[in-house]
């Protein structure tokens, strides 16, 4: 394969992957906590908590990060009857469903349920508020074993429930993951770069999905050839990579709130990292990094990515600086996102 062909492959992959979205609707009887649920899903306050969808006109839809979520009105009300629902709401066109309960489940969400199963659509059980289940002397499990029994008998299925508590946190990650179960392809990878991890397992996926990613954002940036590197005969397009570096900071939930405060952080060195990522956030700062990696020596950092770009690409000088930039630019937000899960400070 010619060069220009690798390049327009590799271009193409990156628009799929920039165009990729994952589509989620919530379902479940007001006051289950939906729309915490969906602030805690993308790491965010995208919903408005306390808002009833049975009083809209509509479903609430939120995007953040290639994440689309749905909170749905309730299935078979008078404003919203069970004949055409799934038409109104573009049922089909969803990726998956999580049913929100916070206590039993009602008929009208089983028989949603037993709709989306019967169409072949993925819907996971989430029983929300874990922190207020109580019952005097009986165990937490017991009291979980009871409700998700429960629900299994309303919903006609051996479902899986997953327990959450949008207040401690309790059950976060196991959501996340359970989510990633069920997707593939692009539509993981996305989750993965989008979905705020709860746990470090979570977080190495998430960088794993975003090194692909510059990958092929470095050879966009090193194609498109527009403002000369300091100290190497090659140019490069820095509108690519400082939004590359914008997509990064945003996938890891460090906006310049967050960075401004760790910049600030009794740790020398996480405050430096900090500082870097600020800096390094505009065009010039991105071509002071650029700078730094303009020796030739860095052809041989990205021989890993490879089977990504293919072998003409990754020999190229101009990919090798831009990648090199770009996947330390990914590392010190990677390290910030260690830091503040560790501490439990700020999203990641």
């Amino acid at each position: 394969m010619e060069l220009n062909d690798e390049v327009q492959n590799i271009r193409e992959k990156l628009n799929k992957q920039r165009a990729s979205t994952v589509s989620i609707a919530l379902f479940g009887q007001p006051g289950a906590g939906k729309s915490s649920l969906i602030n805690k899903i993308v790491g965010r306050q995208v919903a408005e908590v306390g808002v009833e969808t049975d009083k809209t006109t509509d479903a609430a839809r939120y995007h953040h990060n290639g994440i689309d979520l749905i909170d749905l009105p309730g299935y078979g009300t008078r404003q919203f009857p069970k004949s055409g629902y799934a038409e109104r709401f573009s049922i089909m066109s969803m990726d998956l469903f999580l049913c929100v309960v916070s206590g039993k489940l009602h008929e009208a969400d089983s028989e949603f349920f037993r709709d989306l199963q019967s169409k072949g659509k993925v819907c996971i059980f989430v029983s929300n508020m874990r922190d207020q289940m109580w019952e005097e002397g009986i165990p937490i499990e017991e009291l979980e074993q009871r409700r998700t029994q429960d629900i299994r008998n309303h919903a006609q299925s051996d479902a899986h429930v997953v327990f959450t508590s949008c207040r401690d946190g309790a059950g976060l990650d196991t959501l996340v993951t359970e989510i990633h179960k069920h997707l593939d392809g692009a539509k993981r990878e996305r989750w993965e770069r989008g979905a705020k991890a709860y746990s470090e397992e979570f977080l190495s996926r998430k960088k794993a999905a975003c090194e692909k990613y510059v990958a092929y954002a470095a050879v966009a940036a090193a194609a498109n050839g527009l403002n000369p590197v300091p100290g190497a005969n090659v140019a490069v397009d820095l509108a690519v990579l400082t939004k590359l570096f914008r997509e990064i900071r945003s996938c890891y939930g460090l906006d310049n709130d967050h960075l401004l405060a760790m910049k600030d952080s009794a740790i020398p060195a996480i405050g430096q990292v900090a500082n870097n990522v600020l800096s390094y956030a505009t065009k010039e700062g991105s071509l002071l990094l650029l700078k730094r990696y303009a020796g030739r020596e860095v052809a041989r950092n990205v021989t890993r990515y490879v089977p990504f770009v293919g072998q003409l690409i990754a020999s190229g000088i101009g990919y090798a600086i831009t990648s090199s930039a770009g996947f330390s630019y990914l590392n010190d937000c990677h390290q910030l996102a260690e830091s503040a899960l560790e501490s439990q400070l700020t999203p990641c």
